[in-house]
């Protein structure tokens, strides 16, 4: 049988569709009216402007939310595959529908939880009522109000003392222009316990705009190790807005890896609240900018206890008419003595006519801290690319041996290499 086109199975953006999404999804009442009340939050938000802090450099006065509308069923022509490095466990979602889920029989046995949010709100309401929207609150801001109302996406839940050796893997299409999805994640690690989740976001390239919403929320309990690793890869034409926050108990450790490659407009919040003493967290950073890309990225280190360390590393590469954006930011409250926080921002532009911003800020409301923040942005530096040339290198190859330098200290972090792989690739056809 024909399947029908996805262009014509579509939802407007609006209270209807929070409706149906509930009832589709078969999710509880009292989830549905959590999606509504996000919805009225959403409405009486305004639109971010030039006028804010935030946004002052980036404008989205182009962005017609009006434009964009939910799949009503997942694309055709896209079969349910799991990648040769799955790990210990998969969800795939296609135009925001669960098409597969897969969790190993050893992590399952422990106890772990591998299952969409809407299951969760109807299995483990307990821990959707207390952890989902507790970083991220529809008064986060419109867009965090937006996926609030229509998010759907993948619940990890491990209980205490419980390691889990392999990474989770979560992957994210969407397969036609005019589509809006808003994936969520929601990893809630309890005391002493240890996992990686990779998430990575794709489509093809649409001559149609399309808009890709979502929201991440990651509690990393007393004593426990939780990476996160997210790849954007959206088409040419996709409005990305992507909101990320970490909260870390006592002797927590948390890794966090954001790596943008596609898209038309990128907007990235990521922060971490190290709200225990002795937490520890490490926040990387990737993009690369081609054409008329446009990446902003604000990031928050935010010292609410004492004794905890963070480290931020942030690093770009624009070429053609590309622009990027970054404003970090390292807080330090009352009474978080003992400190220790870096923030490191870097830029290498490859053209005359790409562009990068960045702002780095101190709030230190205590004494007796370390911190400090450094940011840098400028083109190759001749006398490298000339000792290659010199050693036999044409430009093109020289500057691709200086942009995997520039790169690799993030690079080596990635823990799977799949992904090191897919990233080499990408940044290969980038520079072709």
């Amino acid at each position: 049988m024909e399947v029908q086109s996805v262009e014509t199975r579509k939802l407007g953006l609006g209270r209807e569709a929070v409706e149906q999404l509930a009832e589709r999804f078969g999710e509880p009442d009292w989830f549905r009216e959590r999606r509504l009340r996000a919805w009225e939050t959403f409405e009486n938000t305004p639109m971010p402007t030039l006028q804010d802090e935030e946004w002052r450099r980036t404008d989205v006065r182009r962005l017609k939310l009006d434009r964009f509308a939910l799949p009503t069923e997942p694309g055709a022509g896209l079969a349910p595959e799991t990648p040769p490095d799955h790990g210990s466990g998969y969800v795939r979602f296609v135009d925001g529908f669960p098409v597969q889920t897969e969790l190993e029989q050893a992590a399952a046995d422990q106890g772990v939880v591998l299952s969409t949010i809407s299951e969760a709100a109807a299995g483990r309401p307990e821990l959707i009522q207390k952890y989902l929207g507790a970083l991220l609150p529809p008064e986060y801001g419109k867009f965090a109000a937006l996926s609030d109302a229509l998010g759907t996406g993948v619940f990890l839940y491990v209980p205490r003392n419980v390691q889990v050796e392999l990474p989770i893997q979560v992957g994210t299409t969407m397969t036609a222009g005019g589509s809006a999805v808003f994936p969520r994640t929601l990893i809630v690690a309890e005391e002493n316990t240890s996992v990686t989740l990779i998430e990575r976001w794709h489509s093809e390239e649409h001559q149609t705009e399309s808009l890709a919403c979502g929201a991440v929320e990651v509690f990393t309990g007393v004593g426990a190790n939780v990476r996160y690793v997210s790849v954007q890869e959206w088409g040419r034409n996709v409005w990305s807005f992507q909101a990320q926050k970490h909260a870390l108990d006592r002797d927590a450790q948390n890794n966090s890896l954001t790596i943008a490659l596609g898209g038309k407009f990128t907007k990235g919040n990521v922060e971490a609240e190290l709200r225990q003493k002795g937490a520890s967290c490490e926040m990387l950073g990737l993009y690369f900018g081609d054409e008329s890309q446009f990446f902003d990225y604000h990031t928050v280190q935010d010292h609410a206890a004492p004794n905890c360390t963070s480290d931020l590393l942030f690093k770009g590469v624009m070429t053609g008419k590309s622009r990027a954006v970054f404003s970090g930011l390292i807080r330090v409250r009352p009474g978080s003595n003992k400190t220790d926080a870096y923030q490191t921002n870097r830029n290498l532009l490859l053209s005359d006519t790409s562009r990068a911003d960045s702002i780095p800020n101190l709030e230190i409301e205590t004494n007796d801290v370390k911190c400090s923040h450094g940011a840098s942005i400028g083109p190759i530096d001749k006398e490298q690319l000339f000792y290659l040339m010199s050693r036999g290198l044409v430009k093109r190859d020289a500057e691709r041996m200086i942009v995997d330098g520039f790169f690799d200290p993030i690079v080596k972090r990635i823990p799977l290499e799949g992904v090191r792989e897919r990233l080499q690739e990408a940044v290969e056809q980038k520079m072709g």
